[in-house]
């Protein structure tokens, strides 16, 4: 299978070589993108743990399970990443599905290295979510109808 990430490499190769502890992140980049592959893999102590510890308090582990549990995540698209020695940002747009809702953010995230990169902040810039019709094509490019689709039905839809 390939990674969630969009790398065209093998899940097992790339992102989750990060999410399963067996290797350290070395830039911003690859940390935005385990992370985004985790919530598809719905390894929620990843996604928590790579919070920088001021921010968990808001990021409590079982809001992310409860999103990461209803969303079916469809694309991760990386528009820019810049890094210096103890901060970095990387702005992306991501596609979910949330119970026949298609949502799309693009966000501008903040990272910073101190023993290892942390997630801190981002600036959100979401779009009104669209209601995903029966007879539309589904957006998860499978090239079949929403209704006729079975992907989509992760996201409990």
């Amino acid at each position: 299978m390939q990674c969630y990430c969009g790398s065209a490499k093998p899940f097992d190769l790339c992102c989750h070589t990060f999410i399963s502890g067996q290797v350290q992140v070395s830039y911003c980049e690859q940390l935005m993108r385990s992370r985004y592959s985790a919530y598809c893999h719905k390894a929620i102590d990843y996604i928590y743990q790579t919070y920088h510890p001021s921010m968990r308090q808001e990021n409590p582990a079982a809001a992310l399970a409860a999103f990461a549990h209803d969303s079916h995540f469809i694309k991760l698209d990386v528009h820019n990443a810049e890094q210096s020695v103890k901060e970095g940002f990387v702005e992306f747009t991501v596609k979910y599905m949330q119970h026949n809702l298609l949502y799309q953010f693009r966000e501008r995230s903040r990272f910073v290295l101190e023993d290892r990169w942390y997630y801190l902040n981002g600036i959100l810039m979401e779009q009104t979510p669209r209601k995903i019709q029966r007879n539309d094509q589904c957006p998860c490019n499978s090239g079949k109808k929403f209704k006729q689709c079975q992907q989509h039905l992760v996201s409990g839809s």
